[in-house]
């Protein structure tokens, strides 16, 4: 299953405030893809809630995927499968979404969360009810407006779109809107940002002075020179690596992922079709003993699997062997895993 579809179903928010980590099972619906047949986008529609006359008029695609986007984010909230969200105020909720940014405090958050659920987050006191609704609404439209801003999206975003469709979501109202719909007008965006976004890292990578730039878009900088052998086309590899999206999220390191007996070694992968066709091309062109910045436009990454992502790989390149001399049977290979 790819990182994109299993972030869709299962990675929870988790906000950093006053360098506590609230874990809210408010799940996040930006960053997902659930399958890459294009197809259905709504472009210019008048549709009316199942439960209400009020017409929602979408005039454009920026107008939809707004709507789309706010309901998708207050359904990840009523669907959490937490009961307590049904003590929370929705009205509140929507109130504090609808807020301005500007009003968003990170400690008046804290105070009142913890106020609501416990010093440890477990205990719910409906005394707190109403105001902590409005903190979350408040910190949902925080998140939501900080990653279309990371994410470079926010001029593709009508906010007044969005808090109604938060508003239709969080009311069960926007049933107008199949659940295919949803998806591919999501799916849509996040490859057009992936693709916008892989093009200006990788046309920053090309700027790097000293960076080996190849005919196929890849581009290797060496940020410690090796001093061993090249690794053969068909060689096995020990390396640590961090994998790091366009944006510069880190999606998966190595220096902190334990083996089964909880021992950080570093990965064994061979580069005869156990990695993507960017690290079968670039590897053989590093030396043992050095460590690279490797980057890589979306087709020799995970392609079309994972929404045309590009990536960039930190490499330090351990050690090379003859095909099978690290790893027998092919198992591990740098897949983007979720924790």
């Amino acid at each position: 299953m790819n990182f994109l579809l299993l972030k869709v179903l299962s990675l929870h928010l988790i906000i950093s405030i006053a360098n506590h980590k609230i874990l809210l099972t408010v799940k996040k619906i930006f960053f997902c893809l659930l399958t890459l047949s294009l197809g259905v986008l709504m472009n210019s529609c008048n549709v009316k809630s199942q439960e209400s006359n009020v017409t929602t008029k979408l005039n454009n695609k920026k107008d939809s995927l707004s709507y789309i986007l706010g309901a998708t984010k207050a359904k990840s909230i009523i669907k959490s499968g937490v009961k307590v969200f049904e003590n929370l105020d929705k009205t509140q909720i929507i109130n504090g979404f609808n807020a301005k940014v500007e009003t968003y405090s990170p400690d008046s958050c804290l105070l009142i969360l913890k106020k609501l659920f416990g010093e440890n987050y477990q205990d719910f006191n409906k005394t707190y009810a109403k105001e902590g609704s409005l903190w979350m609404g408040k910190m949902t439209r925080y998140a939501f407006q900080s990653d279309m801003v990371r994410l470079g999206a926010n001029d593709q975003i009508n906010y007044d779109l969005v808090k109604k469709g938060f508003a239709d979501g969080l009311n069960s109202k926007d049933g107008f809107l199949s659940d295919d719909v949803m998806r591919m007008t999501i799916q849509k965006f996040m490859i057009g940002l992936n693709e916008k976004n892989g093009a200006n890292m990788m046309a920053k990578a090309k700027q790097i002075k000293g960076a080996q730039i190849f005919d196929n878009g890849v581009v290797i900088e060496t940020l410690i020179e090796g001093s061993g052998p090249m690794p053969g086309l068909s060689d096995d590899v020990k390396v640590h690596y961090i994998l790091t999206s366009a944006i510069g999220d880190t999606i998966q390191n190595s220096y902190k992922m334990p083996n089964k007996e909880n021992i950080i070694e570093p990965v064994a992968l061979s580069l005869n079709g156990g990695v993507v066709p960017g690290w079968s091309f670039a590897i053989p062109k590093m030396k043992v003993g050095g460590t690279y910045r490797l980057y890589l436009p979306w087709k020799l990454a995970y392609g079309e699997q994972q929404g045309r992502e590009s990536l960039c790989f930190v490499v330090e390149l351990i050690a090379r062997g003859k095909s099978g001399s690290f790893t027998a049977v092919m198992e591990n290979k740098p897949e983007v895993k979720n924790n």
